[in-house]
């Protein structure tokens, strides 16, 4: 809860944002006070962070804080499943309070400026916990301002076509574990391109010698690089890994390894899925549950080829990093077998892909797959990407003692 106020303090929040962080009146501001918390780091206040925010409230529109003429506002334009937010810049703002400023020179003389800036959004869900969980979304703005001209360019990355880059970390377990590693651990990448982009070659969309994976508290301290398509997933490795999720296809990942998933390489909307094996050493279970505040994480560089409309070659080059901790980690095959031929009794789950705006647009906004527990294996698909269309929604239904 504490770093509420450090990102208000360091970034140009809404200015209504700053009002709600410091009415004593409300639950927050009181219990920050009345604990004393948030003096250091890691101090927040021990009340759950559901108790203490109003998760309906949303600050996406009015003036900005600490900036004169520079407001936000919602697009009032009808649209499907979505909202537009319209953005005013005013430039004394963005050159006092949000850019990085170069000198732009003629000769001896100062032309204008060069700036370059971002504009973004958080979305902070609250838990049953003293923590936040927030994930984010930021476009670059490089903007040329002169006497005689203006440039302006925008990217959603520091590269040209990539535009969302998300890693998720899964571990199956295997069906007669060894004691020392009873899960085969593995990593899926997922990249959203503009759709106009194709690739003919799905293992080389990612090259296998341009994927490598190190493991550490830094990226500078991380271990010797491992290239998980060129090393791990070889030889006895590759048929045992194959043999094991084919065995366990009930329960493991189906996605082809060290390969783009679907029917071509770049799929509708310019999505784009990879999977590739971790080493077994990775991680383990005193790693995932250890209550530290320094946790290792995994740093994946990699390269991505693909053509554009003119059958031109772009590449361009990664790097993430992911925590390694328990709630990083999708756990696979780990209950009784049994179970799965008496689940539909006991409940029924609903898979929604897409966000409706409005009731009236639940049908038209939404791909749904109702009851999948007694449906045959389907696919849900969209041929846009945005958002809002890639949010999946799993709802489990039963009776109230079943989650209890």
């Amino acid at each position: 809860m504490c770093c509420l106020d450090r990102f208000y303090d360091r970034y140009s929040t809404s200015a209504e944002f700053g009002e709600y962080l410091a009415d004593a009146s409300l639950p927050l501001r009181a219990e920050i006070q009345g604990q004393g918390s948030c003096s250091l780091l890691d101090q927040p206040p021990s009340n759950h962070t559901n108790a203490l925010l109003d998760s309906e409230l949303n600050f996406v529109s009015g003036p900005f804080a600490r900036m004169s003429r520079s407001y936000s506002r919602i697009d009032p334009t009808p649209t499907r499943g979505y909202q537009d937010i319209l953005l005013f810049l005013a430039l004394e703002d963005v050159q006092n309070f949000a850019a990085l400023r170069t000198p732009l020179m003629s000769g001896q003389n100062s032309i204008g400026d060069r700036l370059r800036f971002f504009v973004g959004m958080a979305h902070i869900k609250t838990l049953r916990s003293d923590r936040l969980a927030v994930s984010s979304s930021q476009v670059e703005i490089n903007a040329d301002i002169t006497s005689s001209y203006v440039y302006t360019t925008q990217t959603a990355t520091d590269f040209t076509f990539i535009r969302d880059v998300q890693v998720s970390l899964s571990e199956v377990k295997r069906p007669t574990p060894d004691s020392n590693v009873p899960t085969a651990k593995f990593a899926t990448i997922t990249l959203i391109v503009r759709n106009t982009l194709t690739s003919t070659d799905a293992v080389n969309i990612i090259p296998p010698l341009a994927l490598y994976v190190g493991v550490g508290f830094t990226a500078n301290a991380a271990s010797t690089p491992v290239y998980p398509c060129a090393q791990t997933y070889t030889g006895a490795t590759k048929t045992d890994l194959d043999a094991m999720l084919l065995q366990q296809r009930h329960c493991a990942l189906q996605d082809p390894i060290c390969s783009a998933q679907g029917p071509v390489p770049v799929g509708p909307g310019g999505s784009i899925q990879f999977t590739f094996p971790l080493e077994d050493s990775t991680w383990n279970d005193a790693m995932l549950d250890a209550d530290d505040s320094m946790r290792q994480s995994i740093y994946i560089d990699f390269m991505v080829s693909v053509l554009d409309q003119s059958g031109k070659r772009l590449v361009t080059n990664l790097k993430t990093s992911t925590v390694i901790k328990r709630t990083s980690v999708v756990s696979r095959c780990t209950d009784p077998e049994l179970l799965a031929s008496s689940i539909s009794e006991i409940l029924s789950v609903d898979i929604f892909l897409g966000l409706a705006g409005s009731e009236e647009q639940f049908d038209s906004s939404l791909v749904q797959s109702l009851d999948v527990t007694k449906r045959m294996p389907e696919t849900l698909r969209r041929d846009i990407s945005s958002t809002a269309s890639n949010v999946m929604t799993v709802l489990v239904k039963g009776q109230p003692d079943m989650f209890e």
